[in-house]
């Protein structure tokens, strides 16, 4: 076998196992609104929510405190709690889903609420984390994460203590391979029942949703 036969031979086996690797490659299968999904990569015994694991309907969603889609999202959210909070039958859930991809802050900011869950002051700091997205994104991020916990009454050096050596790191990253499961690859990103809303986060649009699960 002359010395170009040769290497037109190993060029083939090259295409053929490359070939042989993208064959066998499982593609990401999209969301599809409607069908519903594994409910244990949806609520942990350990999630933040606001009702009952057991509750007849769950509203759960994947969000990212650095997304502005998921603070215009926020007032939407704190309309329909509002609306459902001596519901027992109701029950919303928050999952962390930094998308550290593109959002350089969003995981210290997810544990900056990890870490005020644990001195009781998650959803208090979800909410500042919301309102004040435009004031903490930024190279001075900890410093204002700092004054949040300062102002919400937490342990300050604890709280610091936990940011410096990522204490919740693992809670997060378990969020986020939960939302990885889920093929949740936007934020926010709802589901309700563990099937993914269909259309806009909107107070009526949700409402509406909701108020049909629980009939």
């Amino acid at each position: 076998m002359n010395k170009e036969a040769k290497i037109l031979g190993v060029m083939a086996l090259v295409i053929i196992a490359v070939a042989a690797i993208f064959a066998f490659k499982k593609t990401p299968t999209p969301l599809t609104p409607g069908v519903p999904l594994d409910s244990k990569n949806l609520v942990r015994d350990s999630s933040h929510m606001t009702g009952l694991k057991t509750a007849k309907v769950t509203l759960v969603e994947f969000g990212d405190y650095e997304c502005p889609a998921c603070k215009a999202a926020e007032p939407v959210i704190e309309q329909i709690l509002a609306v459902y909070q001596t519901n027992p039958n109701f029950n919303f859930v928050f999952r962390n889903f930094p998308l550290t991809e593109i959002h350089p802050y969003a995981e210290i900011s997810a544990e900056a609420s990890e870490a005020a869950a644990a001195q009781g002051k998650y959803w208090e700091m979800n909410k500042v984390l919301y309102q004040k997205q435009e004031e903490w994104v930024g190279a001075q991020a900890q410093q204002h994460l700092e004054q949040y916990a300062s102002d919400l009454g937490l342990d300050l050096t604890k709280f610091k203590q936990a940011l410096s050596d990522k204490t919740f790191s693992e809670i997060v990253q378990t969020d986020r391979s939960d939302g990885d499961t889920l093929k949740v690859n936007g934020t926010p990103t709802f589901f309700l029942n563990g099937k993914v809303i269909v259309g806009g986060p909107t107070f009526d649009n949700l409402k509406s949703q909701i108020d049909a699960a629980l009939k």
